[in-house]
């Protein structure tokens, strides 16, 4: 069974953000589908979806919001360095134990925008 933060990083972060960090793991750090799909803990079929284009469709949209890119290499390479496992993250997060510099969640609020304005076309 998969905790409260799996959960929250499956469902509710986009596919795109997942599609970004996929390929950010795989090009960047020279990891293997296999690999990525258990630092993500998702599927390798997942992760072949992610770079086929299957899944995260809006990733163009995504790449053009710098903080939101910023935001992305920086949540990879700690990945990568072992120093985040993506439900810590997520359960830092929502228990609110942000710092002003380390408040990351602000970019996510502009997947919100392109959501809506998507809905709105």
């Amino acid at each position: 069974m998969k905790n409260f933060c799996e959960s929250v990083f499956n469902y509710l972060i986009p596919s795109s953000v997942r599609s970004l960090i996929t390929k950010e793991l795989i090009e960047t750090y020279g990891y293997t589908q296999e690999e990525t799909a258990k630092k993500l803990g998702v599927t390798q079929p997942a992760i072949s979806q992610y770079l086929n284009g299957l899944r995260g469709t809006k990733v163009e949209k995504i790449r053009s919001n710098k903080k939101m890119m910023e935001w992305i290499k920086k949540t990879t390479a700690e990945i990568s360095s072992g120093k985040l496992k993506l439900d810590g993250k997520l359960c830092e997060k929502c228990s609110g134990k942000l710092s002003e510099e380390d408040n990351e969640l602000k970019p996510l609020m502009c997947l919100m925008e392109i959501e809506e304005d998507d809905k709105s076309a």
